[in-house]
Order: structure tokens, then sequence, then C-alpha cells
């Protein structure tokens, strides 16, 4: 409605502006004319401008803060190294007793450090599921 309103102003602005060439009389009629024609940019400005009537209001954009990722502490290593415990660590592991403790120490020192947890199939009575068993709590 708003838009049709202002449309009509223009139709009646450039009406009176016809008939003004048609008949130009000097003075106070093209004072107003010019006048009108000011007021009427004003008010067009106005109402198609940023926040005006005919439109929308911009919506403000707020800056970004800027995220300082701060590295995490990596979790303390718990694991049992399997190249420098002694037989009464590897004991804490689950599955391992005294025995099972003394033959990996013995292989260590027969065989030469571990290289990976799966090099412990080299132990006596250690097989592959029992490796992959000890996996998350042994390292190398």
């Amino acid at each position: 409605m708003v838009h049709l309103a202002a449309a009509l102003a223009v139709a009646a602005l450039a009406f009176a502006f016809g008939r003004w060439l048609r008949d130009p009389a000097a003075g106070a009629p093209l004072l107003l004319l010019l006048g009108g024609a000011l007021v009427l940019g004003a008010a067009l400005r106005r109402l198609y401008g940023p926040g005006g009537l005919g439109r929308a209001a911009e919506p403000a954009v707020a800056a970004p803060e800027p995220v300082v990722a701060e590295p995490e502490p990596e979790p303390p290593d718990d694991r049992i190294d399997l190249n420098l415990a002694g037989a009464a660590e590897l004991q804490q592991l689950p599955g391992i007793g005294p025995v099972g403790a003394r033959r990996i120490v013995e292989e260590r020192e027969a065989g030469g450090p571990y290289r990976t947890v799966g090099d412990l199939v080299r132990v006596a009575g250690f097989g592959p599921s029992r490796v992959r068993g000890l996996g998350g709590r042994v390292k190398v």
C-alpha cells in the first residue's frame, strides 16, 4: 500500500510538471513544484532507505569473537611398558600370573626388546587372542 501511494505521488508530480510546461508561469508555481519535488524525493528516500517503511530493518551483525582453542591436556598414559616393566608390574595385568610375567621378562632378555605389542606371541603361552586382550593395557 505504501508503494502504491508513493507511485501515485510521483504520477501527480509528473502531471503537475507537465501542466507547468504547457503554461509556464514565472514565480511561485515553479518554486512550489520544485519544493514538492524535493519533499517527495526526501520522502521516497526515507521510505525506501535502510530501515524505512518500505524495507525491513537491516539486521545488526556482530563481529564474532575469535575462538582461541586451548590444547586439551593429554590423558595420562597408564599402560605398562613391556620393555621396562618388571615381573611384579606385569602381574598387575589381568590374566597374567607370576609364571606369565616371568616368561615375558625372560623372552625380552633372551630375544631383545619388543618392537610391537604383537611380539608377545614370542612368549610361550601367549597366543594372538590373549595378546589382543592386553592390547589397550600395554605399550612398547
